[in-house]
């Protein structure tokens, strides 16, 4: 009995300590292009193309980045990223549940400390053709350059983006929960 009341408590409190990055807004997709924005290094002079879109399957929606990377004229990414403020430092990492075209991919981390639009923070994650959950946790994250502090805390997060980067591949990625825990 009392385990039971424990895990109640226990569920409980990792709900209330997460925070849904992609809420209901997939159901609307001109809500949820409000908040998050397509973007590839095509603003660098690349040659990526690709697009972010909503997506359904049986009841649920997820979002889709999806094109071709090229790492031709110094390029090499697609993302789709939202802005984020007033977190506290309560969180710890991402989980997600995604599925694509079998690769490596990464979530790209701005913070308030970085100016430039080449650093970010990179946790890299792999995904196959089946729904799976993952988590990535904020410690394990690497810095892109090495002037860049070591490490963040969650409320210095800026923005946050779901990115295929770094060779020559054609890229699905499936995203259908993400949130802070």
């Amino acid at each position: 009995m009392n385990f039971f009341f424990f895990s109640i408590v226990l569920s409980l409190c990792l709900q209330i300590n997460a925070m849904n990055l992609l809420n209901e807004q997939l159901k609307d997709s001109e809500k949820f292009f409000r908040n998050w924005e397509y973007v590839s290094d095509q603003v660098m002079g690349g040659v990526s193309t690709g697009k972010a879109e909503i997506k359904k399957e049986g009841d649920n929606f997820f979002l889709r980045l999806s094109g071709n990377v090229s790492t031709k004229n110094n390029g090499g990414f697609i993302q789709v990223r939202s802005k984020i403020s007033g977190l506290g430092d309560n969180f710890k990492g991402l989980r997600l549940k995604v599925k694509g075209e079998a690769s490596a991919y990464f979530v790209h981390i701005r913070t308030n400390f970085l100016f430039l639009p080449w650093q970010y923070y990179s946790g890299e994650f792999l995904v196959d053709s089946e729904w799976k959950e993952i988590e990535i946790f904020f410690k394990d994250f690497k810095k892109s350059n090495f002037y860049q502090p070591s490490s963040f805390d969650a409320s210095e997060i800026e923005s946050i983006g779901f990115v295929a980067f770094g060779k020559d591949f054609n890229a699905k990625l499936d995203v259908m929960e993400a949130e802070l825990f």
